[in-house]
């Protein structure tokens, strides 16, 4: 009897325990309950190997924060090609419909909102933190099937990388979470702040986009005036400074140090001031090392692209320290957006919709990101060699005379393109006798033959020169091709005119 009542009273001192834990834990994530509401989207890409039709629509489900009484704040990738944008609080069986307010998928975010009258009455405005958390333990919250989890996450290294989407170099958060299958806006809090948002997950580690980013996105997006985006070293092509033997023939001496100009590209923060095979030494004030890093006052080593983001805006004049033919010298670099439309090949195509053009059967596309991934996230072994090539050394060789490469992407097989069937991933040089860099250009160079033909000349490949075709027969073929294959138009150009990038810059000798 005395060991049962022992044993009871055991129990009931446990549970009492367990009962305080659960209650802290319950309590600690009431505010995040209302800080955050469930998101889902339906999208719709085009289908980029028959660019006049769209593949079937497909939903995702991820989250969005509460920052404001009338603002959710998301990753921009989830709501790339949305035509349907609903958000779900408290885990209630309610979807509700959103509407997009603003996005830069150069950084990956957008703010989003709900017209319903009432419905950010019952919910909590987060605050932003200055900076993320690099120590302790932080929560990464979600809701999922109207359950609410949270995953007391690990913070890692912070380090910087290119933005999936664009082409800006930032600082990022690696965390060790429990969650599976995340990745998808999930917020990541600590002490009652938001510290960051996940935009990427590879097994238990997630990649978070840090306080400092989303605290200048907001205030940027909602302040009014033109949003000039984010500051980014661009496509600049540069390279560690380690060899000493390199050192020693441009004529710098002491250790090795800086980071090795390779190229400057079209538009980019350093066009008017660096010169290809100079040595950038100083950035802003902070020294760079051979192995392109500098030290940041709170996260120690990180790559010194993250300068010109980090407290900075497009059009601010920042100093720079360089060796150039064998002397130092001190020049201003004018920080710009680097935009993905800047790239010979972008990796973003900003108008969804892919430009195309079917003419005798030959289907007319500019390469770009998407077209890449069609052979998907493998597309780097799977993908034709050349097109390959084209990225790895021309992604960002845009000047003023060249703004796209254009693919016949494919030939639709009919009696009049007879001997040309697999024709397919080849860059168009001329059309006609014109040069090509645009859609417009090809459609333009076809009402203009120079006699009873049709010539469309590739640039260099291991196939085939030119494809010849009737120029008489040439406008009924093309209809009753486009009628056999049921493609409601042969033409779609770009939405606008590409941006003037300014003067070229100067290359390599």
């Amino acid at each position: 009897m005395r060991e049962r009542a022992i044993g009871k009273a055991f129990r009931l001192a446990a549970w009492g325990v367990a009962s305080l834990f659960f209650a802290g834990a319950a309590a600690a994530q009431l505010p995040y309950k209302d800080q955050i509401v469930a998101l889902r989207v339906t999208r719709q890409f085009f289908d980029e190997n028959r660019p006049w039709v769209k593949q079937n629509p497909e939903v995702r489900d991820g989250t969005a924060v509460v920052i404001s009484r009338e603002l959710l704040l998301t990753e921009a990738s989830m709501i790339q090609n949305a035509t349907f944008i609903q958000v779900e609080k408290h885990g209630r069986a309610n979807w509700i419909p959103a509407r997009l307010v603003h996005q830069d998928p150069a950084i990956n975010l957008a703010l989003l909102t709900v017209d319903q009258r009432g419905f950010f009455d019952d919910l909590t405005p987060t605050e932003i933190a200055e900076s993320a958390a690099t120590e302790s333990v932080v929560h990464s919250v979600r809701w999922k099937d109207r359950q609410f989890e949270v995953s007391n996450s690990r913070p890692g290294r912070i380090e910087v990388i290119e933005s999936p989407f664009g082409s800006v170099h930032h600082a990022i958060l690696r965390l060790s979470t429990d969650f599976s299958a995340g990745g998808w806006a999930e917020p990541v809090f600590a002490d009652d702040k938001l510290i960051g948002i996940t935009v990427m997950q590879s097994g238990q580690t997630a990649t978070v986009i840090p306080a400092e980013i989303l605290k200048a996105y907001v205030e940027r997006s909602t302040r009014g005036g033109e949003y000039l985006g984010f500051a980014s070293i661009g496509g600049l092509r540069w390279q560690t400074n380690t060899d000493r033997a390199l050192v020693a023939y441009l004529g710098l001496e002491g250790e090795p140090r800086g980071a090795f100009i390779r190229q400057v590209p079209w538009g980019s923060i350093s066009c008017s001031s660096l010169r290809p095979r100079d040595i950038l030494l100083e950035l802003d004030g902070h020294e760079i090392d051979a192995s392109g890093n500098y030290n940041h006052p709170r996260y120690g080593q990180l790559r010194f692209e993250h300068i010109a983001v980090e407290g900075h805006e497009p059009g601010d004049i920042v100093p720079a320290r360089v060796f150039r033919d064998r002397r130092l010298i001190e020049v201003e670099l004018e920080l710009r957006s680097y935009p993905s439309s800047a790239s010979l090949i972008p990796w973003r195509r900003a108008n969804s919709a892919p430009p195309y053009l079917v003419a005798g059967g030959l289907v007319f596309r500019e390469l770009d990101g998407r077209y890449l991934n069609a052979w998907g996230s493998e597309w780097r072994t799977k993908a034709p060699n050349q097109l390959r090539y084209y990225f790895d050394l021309l992604s960002v060789a845009q000047s003023p005379d060249r703004r796209r490469i254009i693919l016949v992407s494919q030939v639709l097989p009919a009696a009049y393109n007879i001997g040309y069937h697999g024709v397919a991933d080849l860059a168009v040089k001329s059309v006609n006798g014109f040069e090509i860099d645009s859609i417009a250009d090809v459609a333009q160079a076809f009402t203009q033959p120079k006699d009873d033909l049709h010539r469309i000349v590739f640039y260099p490949n291991s196939t085939i020169r030119e494809v010849i075709l009737d120029r008489e027969t040439f406008e009924e073929a093309t209809q009753t091709i486009l009628s056999a294959y049921d493609i409601p138009s042969r033409l779609r150009l770009a939405d606008g005119e590409l941006p003037d990038l300014g003067p070229e810059c100067p290359q390599e000798d």
